[in-house]
């Protein structure tokens, strides 16, 4: 490896080390049961729709037994992003947490396309 090489390898290294530990800490003020209602806005979606999800270390699963997998990111400030899929179904989600609740935006693509707002609340 050259010198150059080295050089820009050493503060990726360390940037890396030190953002990890504080991600994972920052997010799980997040962590727990959460319990989501999408309401349509546009297009021939019905509704309201409820999902159970989970985030873990500031990462969102489902919360199993709904047919469904939703997967995404819930970031430190409350910034979350992610997908929902059931079936063909493809669901963009981005929104934003802040305590105990939260609201955003989702717009589904595939077969039909719609799009809504949501809001969760921890339900656990």
């Amino acid at each position: 490896m050259t010198r150059l090489h080295r050089i820009a390898l050493v503060p990726a290294v360390l940037i890396g080390l030190a953002a990890a530990p504080g991600r994972a800490d920052a997010a799980s003020r997040f962590d727990g049961a959460w319990s989501v209602v999408a309401t349509a806005d546009s297009g021939t979606c019905t509704g309201p729709y409820r999902y159970p999800i989970v985030i873990r270390d500031g990462t969102v699963d489902d919360a199993g037994g709904q047919g469904i997998d939703a997967s995404g990111r819930a970031a430190p400030d409350g910034r979350i992003s992610g997908t929902i899929r059931q079936g063909l179904a493809n669901v963009a989600v981005s929104g934003r947490l802040r305590g105990t609740a939260g609201s955003g935006r989702w717009t589904l693509s595939g077969l039909t396309a719609c799009s809504g707002r949501w809001t969760a609340g921890r339900s656990g």
